[in-house]
């Protein structure tokens, strides 16, 4: 009886020991596939720029790892450039390098990452990460000390002051009615009808000027180039869709465009020379002769696009601009003075 005992012990034994290395052996190949997600800064602020670093580590050899691109991340960062570090046949590292420019906190969500063999595709997922906004403004509850100080008044004299304003109305009245009485004359007035500007043919030829008149090689100065660029494109949506586009700020004008329902790809080429255009002008970023260029060839690109696209909305805006010098091209009033005849152009 008490062998059977024995027995019986020594097998649950060795049974507890076989789980116990399969659950090893099963946890190391679980924890051996992951990916993490990190940043090279644990806070933002405008004009920033961030690598985020995503580290994958397999547990099996894949044909192909498939990693999210620049839509995948939020609207607050820039995508500008990647860097991809192959470890190991097991493990694989890329950096992104990311700009900021926002004014809140900025969340990273989960990134899927795609692991391809030759039988099927699944997916992984990074952790996400927020990066919470450091702002660089002074702190709105300092008060602020008056430069002099504060003197004060027992009394002052309204009575006088509102009989004076009085008298100084009557005087002002009599003058005009009694003493300057002049007949009145009639002015014919000649209206002669103005040309309607094209917003289309204003922009183009806004950057036709700057590419054949301006000489970027010689002056470098890439502030003028891009803000010419960015502010004449901002000129077409203040003329064609009245929008106040000169007074906004980039995220405000893109956010105007996409309320209005501005054709996807005409709001993309906007995305993409104003931010450049931000970079140059604010986060001091120095581009090259070849980027300006390609920042050029984006806002033409915008011009194509707006011909085929806003073709019907010009004509509209044409015909309602024809319209006001067809009701009345002259018009007479009566003054105080001699006949005169004006033109306006």
């Amino acid at each position: 009886m008490n062998i059977g005992i024995e027995m019986n012990s020594s097998t649950n034994t060795l049974l507890y020991i076989l789980l116990g290395i399969l659950t090893m052996l099963g946890g190391q190949s679980v924890s051996a596939q992951s990916v993490v997600l990190s940043s090279s800064v644990d806070s933002v602020s405008v004009g920033d720029i961030i690598h985020l670093n995503i580290k994958v580590q397999l547990n099996q050899q894949v044909d192909e790892i498939f990693y999210p691109d620049s839509s995948a991340f939020p609207p607050e960062l820039t995508w500008l450039n990647l860097q991809q570090f192959k470890l190991t046949d097991f493990s694989d590292s890329l950096s992104y390098r990311v700009q900021y420019f926002a004014n809140q906190d900025v969340f990273i969500p989960s990134f899927p990452i795609g692991l391809i063999t030759a039988t099927d595709t699944i997916y992984i997922f990074s952790n996400s990460i927020t990066l919470p906004f450091k702002t660089v403004l002074a702190n709105s509850e300092v008060a602020l000390k008056p430069i002099k100080p504060i003197l004060f008044f027992k009394s002052f004299p309204w009575g006088l002051i509102l009989i004076s304003i009085v008298i100084l109305a009557a005087m002002i009245w009599a003058y005009f009615n009694f003493i300057r009485k002049e007949p009145m004359q009639e002015i014919v007035k000649v209206v002669q009808p103005v040309a309607f500007a094209n917003p289309i043919q204003q922009l183009e030829k806004q950057l036709t000027s700057l590419k054949t008149d301006y000489n970027l090689s010689e002056t470098k100065d890439y502030k003028y180039f891009y803000s010419t660029i960015s502010d004449s494109i901002r000129e077409y949506f203040e003329e064609l869709y009245d929008i106040p586009a000169l007074e906004s700020t980039t995220r405000e004008l893109l956010r105007f465009v996409d309320a209005f329902g501005v054709d996807h790809e005409m709001i993309q080429s906007t995305r993409s020379v104003l931010n450049k255009s931000d970079m140059v002008k604010f986060a001091k970023y120095e581009p090259t002769l070849e980027r300006a260029w390609i920042c050029y060839a984006d806002a033409i690109e915008f011009v194509e696009r707006a011909k085929l696209i806003d073709a019907s909305r010009i004509a509209r805006k044409k015909a309602a601009f024809d319209s006001q010098w067809e009701v009345k091209t002259t018009e007479s009033v009566l003054v105080d003075s001699e006949t005169i005849i004006e033109e306006e152009v």
